[in-house]
């Protein structure tokens, strides 16, 4: 559960270890656990009967104890988690928490202590600046402070469960004491984590309006939802994509997290390949404020990974200058394209520097399958001829024009018989030529043959293989070099529609729908899946499932807006119907399509393979 940075990872029995369970907001740590005693009973897996996940803000978990039954309900906040509980007897409910304040990369810590004062309807521990803060408007603390050890990751250990940057690593344990209180059979008891001082009024107002709240924002999933009307693609798939997307987003501190448990930092590739659903949902204003956030971090050096990361990837600032493109197609502001304006020089030296016999040289492990030592990969080439296309087409720069055309001709000397090779003179035949194709840097005439090489040879019954089953280098184990990655799909379900082929596009979207979707976590797509669909990876992964609304409009409905020069393009579909609002330059416009016919409140224009839309 998340909103804004705010999160809570209950349980963990994915790849990731369980230390990175707990109450977070963004990296910093903040509570490793609550627990819940009603008379002599714990809720606890072994009276645990159903969950129920309502949305990324909302859900509530249903325990039958030997008294009788038992309901929790859980409400994500900005800065805190809301934990109500309602049993259906008299009892007396405890509380026990377990603090542990900590950045991500700290493990144990010698004589860490806290300052534990009581405060009103709360408590609150503080350490180095930082301070956890516990309310409750009903209850008695009693204080009786525990310091101690635990490894909440041994448990991934322990079931043999893969694990990543968990090796059961000891982790400091701080127990202030119990909460308690008599409780009526079918009174709720109210009591929140909070990462900040609140006062009463707060607090109440939060306990008061839960319900109010998490129905508010299901209405705005469901809304948001409607706007990627198709009869052939699954609406619970569009929400849980949506509601995904607001997760992995802290609009307060514009910033897009690149997955739960682990990766709740601003990863800027991850972000800038999900960044073109925001224009599709028209949130065009957190595009500008996350493009405006990056674009102070370029230097000559690019862009590194993550906002503050020491990791300058080949990839990121070329995905940097095609989403601002895209920006500018969907709003014709030119403010973000003057403020690069004055790097323009330096982009291009750096690119240029990077340009080696007509190609890019990334070195070692500089894209995104990091985990390989790869040079001159494929996917580099198309990120930046498409980068470079974008750059002339905002800055009419003949240099960037001429290494545009230079990259996509170097590109295409790759190509193999039947597939364009991983890296230059490396043949493996792998799924990052699906880049080439989504990024439309491919030869005409080699398309058909690429996508079937894909479709026969990468395409698995749980998606997209990152290495063909076929190939020399493939690992039924391995990472990337044999794993099914979802985002990988994605985007070939794009290349699928925008090249006629929509029964291969359904194909796709049915199996994110119903292979991959909701397998570890509720309404979130694995990193990865093993050839036989075992889930892997981390377990919520946005660029698994954040691309979908883009998908969609683009490629599934086609439509392209061109809003500096006041049209908007829908390329024509086969056995497409659907209905779509769209609010762009101020006017509010609706489309309905039926196959090879569209219909609006504005003129068209209708050519050969597409309609123009003139605003």
């Amino acid at each position: 559960m998340s909103k804004n940075g705010m999160f809570l990872f209950r349980f963990n029995n994915s790849e990731f270890g369980s230390k990175w369970c707990g109450i977070w907001k963004g990296n910093q740590k903040y509570f490793d656990y609550f627990a819940f005693k009603l008379g002599d009973e714990f809720l606890s897996e072994s009276n645990f009967k159903k969950f129920s996940f309502y949305n990324s803000q909302f859900s509530t978990l249903l325990f039958e104890t030997s008294n009788g039954k038992v309901i929790e309900e859980v409400k994500c906040y900005d800065d805190s988690i809301l934990v109500s509980i309602t049993p259906s007897f008299d009892s007396v409910i405890t509380c026990e928490v377990g603090i542990n304040i900590r950045k991500r990369d700290e493990n144990y810590e010698k004589g860490k202590r806290y300052n534990l004062t009581e405060i009103k309807n709360g408590i609150k521990a503080e350490l180095n600046g930082k301070a956890a803060y516990i309310y409750f408007p009903n209850g008695n603390f009693e204080k009786e402070e525990y310091y101690g050890l635990h490894s909440p990751g041994l448990y991934a250990l322990k079931m043999g469960l893969t694990h990543y940057l968990d090796n059961g690593e000891v982790q400091n344990k701080y127990v202030p004491g119990s909460i308690t209180y008599k409780i009526k059979a079918n009174e709720t008891y109210d009591i929140l984590f909070s990462s900040k001082e609140m006062d009463f009024d707060s607090i109440y107002k939060l306990i008061k309006n839960k319900i109010k709240y998490a129905e508010e924002y299901g209405e705005i999933i469901k809304s948001e939802s409607k706007k990627f009307d198709v009869d052939t693609v699954d609406n619970e798939l569009v929400m849980d994509s949506i509601d995904s997307i607001y997760s992995y987003t802290n609009f307060n501190e514009k910033e897009f997290y690149a997955g739960f448990p682990y990766f709740n930092e601003f990863w800027l590739r991850d972000a800038l390949i999900v960044l073109p659903s925001f224009l599709s949902m028209g949130n065009f204003s957190f595009v500008r404020d996350i493009l405006l956030k990056i674009a102070y971090k370029i230097d000559e050096k690019g862009l590194p990974n993550t906002i503050n990361g020491s990791l300058y990837p080949k990839d990121v600032l070329g995905l940097f200058l095609i989403d601002l493109y895209e920006y500018f197609k969907y709003t014709a502001d030119t403010s973000l394209i003057n403020l690069v304006a004055d790097k323009k020089e330096s982009i291009m030296k750096t690119c240029s520097g990077w340009i080696e016999n007509g190609f890019i040289h990334d070195k070692g492990n500089e894209t995104w399958m990091d985990s390989l030592s790869r040079e001159f990969s494929v996917e580099i080439q198309a990120i930046w001829a498409k980068a470079m296309l974008a750059f002339y087409s905002m800055f009419k720069d003949q240099n960037a024009k001429a290494m545009a055309d230079t990259l996509k001709k170097n590109l295409n000397s790759m190509f193999k018989e039947s597939y364009l090779m991983d890296q230059k003179d490396k043949d493996i035949n792998s799924a990052n030529q699906i880049f080439a194709l989504y990024f439309n840097v491919v030869d005409s005439e080699k398309k058909e043959k690429i996508i079937k090489n894909i479709e026969y040879n990468l395409l698995s019954e749980y998606g997209i293989l990152s290495v063909s089953k076929n190939d020399k280098t493939f690992n039924f184990n391995g990472y990337q070099n044999g794993a099914i990655w979802p985002f990988l799909t994605e985007m070939f379900t794009a290349v699928a529609f925008e090249n006629g082929k929509t029964e291969l596009g359904e194909k796709l979207l049915s199996i994110l729908k119903n292979k991959n979707d909701n397998t570890q976590c509720s309404s979130r797509i694995n990193e990865i899946f093993q050839p036989d669909g075992s889930a892997k990876g981390c377990p919520s992964q946005a660029w698994s499932i954040g691309l979908i609304p883009f998908i969609i409009e683009r490629y599934v409905m086609g439509i392209e807006p061109d809003i500096p020069n006041a049209e908007i393009i829908i390329n024509k579909r086969n056995e497409i119907k659907a209905k779509k609002e769209i609010n762009l330059a101020g006017k509010r416009i609706t489309l309905e399509i039926n196959n090879s016919n569209v219909k609006s409140n504005y003129g068209l224009l209708e050519l050969s393979d597409k309609f123009i839309l003139e605003l």
